[in-house]
């Protein structure tokens, strides 16, 4: 017999670097799934994307049997010189599909030009064993890196966002399966930056939701510097179609932000849990901390790349229709979690 149980939790979720979290789920056996950047200077072995598996979205089981060497079932084509598999966002559609868009540094990546970083989409028919991988697009520098799914359910269409390195973020209808581009499809500004402002330079890991009442867009990005900080997330309103500009919510407040205990929180992504609450998952650092192994290495004025990890909050909405999270910044005391379907 199933039953409903109320878990608590505690950040981080999962002690190890677990940066830039995707989360679904459930599979059919239950399974919530994580999945997380892997990068440089993280330990080894490497990995085609980081994985995980939870039944309550609180107590993670990383790299189960199957993924030791991450979500994919075969090498990525054009990837192994580098080391940059990076920001995943995964998405079930339909019964049997599910679909892995990522961001990759290439083999023939080119610091300037337009081979730089790119993003990919791959099918597979459960939550692992991802395979023929198709590059969606790629541009000069940082530009083109963050993917995000989005299902319109208004128009019953598909829609990809992604965007980083100063430059405007930007979005493109995807066709039905998620596989590629719609056909006459192009890529819109839909968030800029502000040259010039060092405080609104730079957007990054946009991640879009619908409001659960009204059903526009909502936009959960990140800005302004996810290694030195401050890095922090704000909402932004969408328009009629989920391709018109994003508009920041009336209060200059983010949605997440630094506090005296974590530092660098953002990468969002949201998941519901089995009575359709919605809960935020993203990155931060605990205080100095940073990856065992690179307390030696100087990076951004600093010793040592800093330890991000995966924490979570819920996310409520205000009269205003716009998202929030208690005391708006990571959490360190135990708390209230995710309702889950127990099965006996």
């Amino acid at each position: 017999m199933a039953q409903y149980l109320e878990t608590t939790y505690r950040n981080p979720l999962i002690e190890e670097v677990w940066a830039d979290p995707a989360v679904t789920g459930p599979d059919d056996d239950g399974f919530y799934w994580s999945y997380a950047t892997d990068d440089d200077h993280e330990p080894l072995p490497r990995r085609l994307f980081k994985v995980a598996r939870s039944r309550d979205l609180v107590h993670w089981e990383t790299h189960p049997p199957g993924t030791e060497a991450g979500a994919f079932a075969a090498p990525i084509p054009n990837y192994g010189r580098y080391r940059a598999a990076w920001a995943p966002d995964i998405r079930r559609l339909g019964a049997t599909g599910w679909r892995f868009y990522g961001t990759l540094k290439f083999d023939d990546h080119e610091d300037a030009g337009p081979e730089g970083h790119g993003i990919f989409v791959a099918p597979s028919s459960g939550p692992t064993g991802f395979t023929e991988p198709t590059v969606l697009q790629r541009g000069p520098g940082f530009t083109t890196i963050d993917p995000c799914f989005y299902h319109s359910t208004v128009l019953g269409r598909n829609f990809l966002y992604w965007g980083s390195g100063h430059a405007p973020i930007l979005g493109q209808e995807l066709t039905e399966d998620g596989l590629g581009f719609a056909p006459g499809s192009v890529p819109r500004a839909v968030l800029a930056p502000t040259p010039g402002d060092w405080s609104d330079r730079l957007w990054e890991g946009v991640h879009v939701i619908e409001n659960p009442l009204t059903r526009e867009p909502i936009m959960l990005a990140s800005k302004v510097d996810t290694w030195v900080g401050p890095y922090q997330a704000f909402a932004l309103r969408g328009g009629a179609h989920p391709l018109d500009p994003f508009t920041p919510a009336p209060s200059p407040a983010p949605l997440l932000a630094e506090n005296a205990a974590w530092n660098r929180c953002g990468q969002v992504f949201v998941q519901a849990d089995a009575i359709g609450q919605l809960w935020l998952f993203y990155h931060a650092v605990r205080g100095d901390q940073v990856i065992p192994g690179t307390e030696s290495l100087e990076a951004n004025g600093r010793r040592g790349i800093p330890l991000r990890q995966m924490c979570m909050e819920r996310l409520l909405f205000d009269s205003a229709g716009f998202p929030y999270v208690e005391g708006g910044g990571p959490s360190s005391t135990l708390k209230t979690g995710p309702v889950v379907l127990h099965r006996a």
